[in-house]
């Protein structure tokens, strides 16, 4: 996890240079700097979890899952996935195999293959624009709780309900207004 506090050194100092030049900062760079935020925070969290998920079981959970699922109702899901990781660089969807007509046996034979180390890299190279892009939109649709509460509460939420799509088990890093990962 040495990676994980390179990372979240690199997102203290993009929040701090982000509050002392607010004013200087352009539209574009700021966009690409809230991205870059937006996108660390969840590649933080995501490896946080791989990280002390007990992946073998979650494997076999949505392996048994998918064996029982009938290929109507697979690829219906599967659109709908596939909405989210179409945006990805197409050399990542071909090294991972992610295509449109992705059959039942391929998402099995996906979800089989990855150790930690593999998808730790899976989750260094989606973009952070394809990431906060998703947030986004994720958020556009929660407008009236977004105005009671704030972007780390907001990221908190989304990944309670990540999980709880997900039916894992493991708890949600806590992460504080500064943006870090909370140790109980």
């Amino acid at each position: 996890m040495e990676g994980n506090s390179s990372v979240l050194k690199q997102v203290g100092l993009l929040l701090i240079l982000n509050l002392c030049f607010q004013g200087l900062i352009f539209a574009e760079e700021k966009a690409k700097m809230e991205d870059g935020i937006i996108g660390s925070t969840f590649k933080v969290l995501a490896k946080t979890f791989v990280s002390v998920a007990d992946i073998n079981k979650i494997k076999k959970n949505n392996i048994d899952r998918l064996n029982k699922m009938k290929e109507e109702k697979f690829k219906k899901r599967y659109a709908e996935v596939y909405k989210v990781i179409k945006d990805l660089p197409v050399e990542l969807k071909i090294r991972y195999g992610i295509t449109e007509t992705m059959t039942k046996e391929q998402a099995i034979r996906n979800i089989e293959s990855p150790d930690k180390k593999i998808i730790y890299e899976m989750i260094n190279s989606i973009p952070d624009a394809i990431i906060a892009n998703q947030f986004k939109q994720y958020l556009s649709g929660k407008k009236q709780e977004i105005q009671k509460s704030n972007v780390v509460e907001q990221i908190n939420k989304f990944w309670k309900n990540l999980i709880a799509k997900t039916n894992m088990a493991s708890p949600a890093p806590k992460i504080n207004r500064a943006g870090f990962r909370e140790h109980n």
